[in-house]
């Protein structure tokens, strides 16, 4: 049968590695040819880990050009990259649909297609290894660093002492234990994340009947869930719920049924209120005076945050606005106006979303995004400098996070009153396969500014959404699967923050006491002229280290919101999920509480791969020709917008 070159596979040279080669579909090469512009690139980059490497086994690779993502099979030593498509989809799809087919482009076809697909996965290098190589970033494996690691065990020590002597109150035990049940059974933490994400929404719902409904259905789903668990012999965290606990849900469920609807709706929004508490200090600044006064009475500090993001009205931007303005002039009610903790950081702080200062953010209309938030931004920054209060822009969802740091840029650098302004920062989330290169743009903000710039650097905070985001449209997930990679990356941007200590000065936000310990280590012993560190836990939810780090004498500050529970629901589930994770809060308080020594990332991540543990890529793992859905074009990456633009310019151009 006639194919017309459907099939045909080709080879040339990489134009800018020529020893190495490119084997693929001419349709293929002819897209390689338009959206490779300069050599720095995935494939390049690809190329030089292996020139670096000549010592591994042929292996394979998910990668993106341009806005199209290949499988990719690397063959070291033939100097051979073959691409293909993601999952093999379209491959396999042709296959299965010409089994009979014996024309020889046909035959090449299939032949390319096993060549990748028979690629052993255990060959490929992790992510965390190819950026480490990529931006040259230590793994901590190095002999220089072994003085650091024994330093940071000896401070370890002192620090566990310190948080073995916190005596947690009743409530925080009590909801401990709840958080715990969340913990180790599935059931339980999606039954009652879903309860909670309805109730803000049924405020309307006076006399309860809604509250009372979905509640009692929320219990019975629970039940039935857990006997379908115990029918399917289910084991680990999605097993079915303890008998005894089984009964209490049934009893519960009974009661609940004779209690009037308008009772039972108010006693669980006391009981949710009451467990927002421990996380969310109070509707306003004044209620949150209490939290405050108990952090700066145990030598501690606090950065307020007014809940809020995602706003859907200018009244409701304006709205958050003023509020943060209202905070930022009431903390000097409380804290000495101007006054530093001992890392030479305000004790007057606040954290932002500038998210939450327009109501029709558009990553990829920038002057339109910008025109919406600059006025507001500028408003509470001026007023951060006018009475010497520290601003600080928090983390956001990934699609906003590029525009967040050039809007933020943009304003200071064009505002005359902020021009000396040094009491601003910014986070930085180490989840983020690019965090690194998102470094370096702070970087380059502070060169510009002549200022160090002091950036809170954390984990992540949104890392189930946006891997389930990733996994639903079917593109590269830009965090790190695996939590050990994130851990190892978070090190690497600790030392990379010291190392830049001309430019920026480091925050440590973390419930990980040999992250603290690491950072401090890592500063006395290498790079002891950088600016002191901050550290930083989020309010209420490890108390005890909080505690701890302060008893060090290290500046501690906790991340305390404000806000009514409707805008802080959101905030109250990521706490919960943070709090109930396997590899969370508790399970580190539990671990620190026995004594156990946690091993470093580096030797975690080892651990895992020895066991063939490591969670891979699915563009990697699921070769398919089933349907899967096409990823779409994310205008709020720049190199996506770019593209986009490029070729609408293109065809504009054809019709003048």
């Amino acid at each position: 049968m006639k194919n017309n070159g459907l099939y045909e596979i080709k080879t040339k040279a990489y134009k800018y590695e020529p020893e190495w080669s490119i084997i693929t579909y001419e349709a293929y090469h002819d897209y390689l040819e338009q959206n490779i512009a300069d050599d720095k690139n995935e494939i390049s980059d690809l190329i030089d880990y292996c020139n670096q490497h000549p010592e591994r086994k042929n292996f394979k690779w998910s990668l993106e050009v341009g806005t199209v993502q290949f499988m990719a099979g690397i063959f070291l030593d033939q100097k051979e990259i073959r691409l293909a498509s993601k999952h093999l989809s379209y491959e396999l799809a042709l296959i299965h649909s010409q089994e009979q087919c014996r024309d020889q482009n046909f035959l090449a076809m299939k032949d390319h297609t096993l060549a990748l697909a028979e690629l052993p996965l255990e060959n490929t290098p992790t992510v965390i290894e190819f950026i480490s190589h990529k931006h040259k970033l230590p793994l901590f494996n190095e002999s220089q660093f072994e003085e650091v690691h024994r330093y940071a065990d000896e401070l370890g020590t002192d620090l566990i002492k310190h948080i073995g002597e916190y005596k947690q109150s009743f409530f925080e035990k009590i909801s401990d234990f709840g958080l715990d049940l969340t913990a180790n059974f599935m059931l339980v933490r999606i039954h009652l994340l879903k309860f909670l994400a309805i109730l803000p929404n049924l405020n309307h719902d006076k006399e309860g009947v809604e509250v009372k409904r979905i509640f009692e259905e929320s219990l019975r789903r629970l039940i039935e869930d857990s006997t379908k668990a115990k029918l399917k012999g289910l084991k680990g965290q999605k097993r079915e719920l303890p008998f005894l606990y089984h009964i209490i849900i049934k009893w519960t469920l009974a009661i609940s049924e004779h209690i009037p609807a308008k009772y039972l709706a108010r006693f669980i929004r006391f009981s949710v209120s009451v467990m927002a508490k421990r996380f969310i200090a109070g509707e306003t600044i004044d209620t949150a005076k209490r939290s405050l006064g108990d952090l700066l009475s145990s030598q501690r500090d606090a950065t307020i945050d007014q809940l809020g993001e995602l706003v859907v009205s200018n009244i409701e931007a304006d709205d958050y606005t003023n509020k943060v303005i209202e905070i930022i002039e009431g903390l000097n009610q409380n804290i000495t106006k101007g006054e530093k903790n001992s890392s030479g950081i305000n004790k007057a702080h606040v954290s932002i979303k500038v998210s939450a200062l327009c109501h029709d953010f558009k990553p990829q209309a920038f002057d339109y995004t910008y025109e919406n938030i600059a006025p507001r931004l500028k408003r509470i920054l001026i007023s951060g400098k006018e009475n010497d209060v520290f601003v600080n822009i928090d983390a956001e969802h990934y699609h906003y996070r590029d525009v967040v740091l050039e809007v933020y840029a943009k304003v200071l650098l064009e505002t005359a009153e902020l021009a000396d302004y040094d009491q601003t920062g910014i986070v930085v989330q180490a989840y983020l396969r690019d965090a690194y290169e998102h470094l370096l743009d702070v970087v380059a903000l502070a060169k510009k500014r002549k200022l160090i710039m002091p950036i809170r650097l954390v984990k992540g905070a949104y890392w189930d959404a946006e891997t389930i985001e990733a996994e639903a449209h079917n593109f590269l997930a830009p965090q790190f699967i695996n939590k050990e990679e994130t851990d190892i990356h978070f090190r690497q941007l600790i030392f990379k923050t010291l190392e830049l200590g001309d430019y920026l000065q480091l925050a440590v936000a973390s419930h990980n006491i040999h992250d603290h310990c690491f950072a401090r280590s890592l500063h006395s012993r290498a790079f002891p002229n950088a600016p002191l560190i901050e550290h930083q836990c989020l309010h209420m939810t490890y108390e005890g280290l909080s505690v701890g780090l302060s008893k060090m004498r290290w500046a501690t500050r906790n991340y305390i919101p404000v806000g009514n529970l409707l805008v802080g629901m959101a905030y109250l589930v990521r706490r919960i999920m943070e709090n109930s994770s396997q590899v969370g809060v508790l399970t580190i308080m539990r671990s620190h509480k026995k004594g156990l020594r946690l091993k470093t990332p580096t030797q975690a991540f080892k651990d895992m791969k020895d066991k063939k543990e490591v969670v891979w890529d699915k563009a990697l793992t699921q070769m398919s020709r089933e349907f899967k859905n096409i990823y779409p074009i994310r205008t709020y990456l720049k190199h996506h917008f770019n593209r986009v633009d490029k070729v609408i310019t293109q065809d504009l151009e054809k019709y003048r």
